[in-house]
């Protein structure tokens, strides 16, 4: 089987039970954002775009909607006024814990059965099969996006 479809096998139960689990949060998808936020500071639109792998429109509707439920603010850069760099408010920091215990309950369910050793091992392959194949060119897959209800069984 492809290691796409594994990985695709994984990432949507998995990120279907954080969506939902965090959904009174109002953040839908997006907890990557505030977590990079979180652990970088100045950060801009477009740094946010190369690090997550989110293509910039879709990055300024994020940021606007974070913007207008009070969880990130926008600072223009002094020394450029064309950036403009995004910050968490005091709210996403509330916000933030919640977020990283959700992922840490997940985890746990999700590596069941698995020694530290083996977690380790497995976050450690997946880096590396990574950095093995982020040079092969991907803009031009297209993923189709549905409105899929998902089922609050979790």
């Amino acid at each position: 089987m492809p290691l796409g479809k594994l990985c695709s096998m994984v990432t949507k139960p998995y990120f279907g039970a954080l969506t939902l689990k965090t959904e009174h949060l109002k953040i839908e998808k997006n907890f990557s954002v505030l977590i990079l936020l979180e652990e970088n500071k100045n950060c801009t639109q477009q740094y946010i775009s190369d690090v997550l792998q989110i293509d910039k429109v879709s990055v300024v509707k994020i940021i606007d909607g974070f913007t207008k439920k009070g969880l990130v603010k926008r600072t223009q850069n002094p020394k450029d006024r064309r950036e403009y760099f995004v910050e968490l408010t005091p709210k996403a920091h509330k916000v933030l814990p919640k977020i990283h215990k959700t992922i840490n309950e997940l985890n746990d369910i999700a590596f069941k059965g698995f020694t530290q050793k083996e977690r380790d091992d497995f976050s450690k392959a997946i880096v590396k099969v990574y950095h093995n194949i982020e040079h092969f060119p991907s803009s031009h897959v297209i993923v189709y996006k549905t409105k899929k209800k998902i089922s609050k069984s979790i």
